[in-house]
């Protein structure tokens, strides 16, 4: 068998099973390197299949998520070399040292996207759908409206609420951390 083949033994699947677990935290993670939605995931779901080959690699109780990240960076080089349609890149140098981590900036990663998560789900729900319809479906505040029938301006003034309640919430979180 190559060294390219995935074996599906109970290791592989429960790499895949924290990736799935980390899933976001892995998308967050690329979207600092890659800014554009559509092919930060497309190189999420190279990075399931990287990280399902590789899985032999995995050591259990080690840093998971630095371990995927690290997988993720040079997956989003690759995309970014090779099939980025854009022609505006940051130098490959430039990405290597903003990725540059410990596994301290790994916890201090997590921790910040567990207070993500917390923040969103104090929303109201429909500031919530109008959050996730704009930054995780990508879409602009024309489609939103017509999609849940309000006006784009409406939208607009609804994300801009969304969003100070958000900066609100995450800095109170700030603030209980540091005292």
């Amino acid at each position: 068998m190559s060294d390219d083949s995935i074996q599906f033994d109970d290791h592989t699947l429960a790499v895949q099973t924290l990736f799935v677990q980390h899933q976001q935290a892995v998308l967050a993670y690329i979207l600092t390197l890659e800014p554009d939605l559509h092919d930060a995931q497309e190189i999420v779901q190279e990075t399931f299949v990287t990280t399902s080959r590789k899985a032999a690699t995995f050591t259990v109780g080690t840093n998971f998520l630095a371990w995927a990240c690290a997988i993720a960076r040079f997956n989003t080089l690759h995309f970014q070399r090779t099939r980025s349609r854009r022609n505006a890149r940051l130098a490959e140098d430039v990405v290597e040292l903003l990725a540059e981590h410990d596994n301290d900036d790994f916890s201090v990663f997590q921790s910040h996207v567990t207070t993500l998560r917390r923040c969103l789900q104090e929303l109201a729900p429909k500031a919530r759908e109008l959050v996730n319809l704009r930054y995780h479906a990508g879409k602009l505040p024309e489609q939103i409206a017509d999609e849940v029938g309000w006006t784009a301006n409406s939208v607009r003034v609804a994300l801009t609420r969304a969003r100070n309640a958000m900066r609100d919430c995450l800095g109170r979180n700030e603030e209980e951390e540091t005292s």
